[in-house]
């Protein structure tokens, strides 16, 4: 193959991830603040207190995802709430955005919307969600967070995990 054949077939495979296939985090925000990450991103399973956990970071912005299922974590929808209820109303799930603002580092937490958890096999999870979010701690207003995952690895927790 030519060099320039090369080069084109990387580009389009996005070195591994032809199709999809590979570990791919994407997530898009508008309202008060608007932006996108493209990352790769972790997710780990702990057991004992029944909660996943997918971060997402680039540069200064990260993304992060908790799912909270009623017993053991299984494809599904997973209505988006407050952090502080997820773990409560189970099955539930809260979504969180970190971004430097303007002039300072702002944090989003999600108010309502759907997680649709599309897989679990093979050790990795695929699904998408939609959220409206508030800023955490400073008056800078609201957003939509709009996101999908592929294939992410899921690893057991360990001491990570919260008792």
């Amino acid at each position: 193959m030519p060099p320039r054949g090369i080069l084109l077939l990387l580009a389009l495979t996005g070195c591994g991830s032809i199709g999809g296939l590979g570990p791919r985090f994407e997530a898009a925000w508008t309202g008060s603040e608007r932006g996108r990450i493209r990352a790769t991103a972790t997710a780990m399973w702990c057991q004992d207190a029944r909660i996943a956990q997918l971060t997402a970071t680039k540069a200064d912005t990260g993304v992060a995802v908790l799912l909270h299922p009623s017993d053991s974590l299984k494809a599904g929808h997973y209505p988006i709430v407050e952090p502080a209820k997820a773990r409560a109303s189970a099955p539930a799930s809260a979504v969180a955005l970190r971004l430097l603002g303007s002039s300072t580092v702002v944090g989003y937490q999600s108010e309502s919307g759907t997680l649709t958890l599309e897989r679990v096999a093979d050790g990795r999870v695929w699904g998408r969600f939609e959220s409206q979010a508030k800023a955490a701690s400073v008056p800078a207003g609201t957003i939509t967070l709009i996101g999908r995952f592929s294939a992410i690895p899921l690893a057991p927790g360990g001491g990570s995990c919260p008792s």
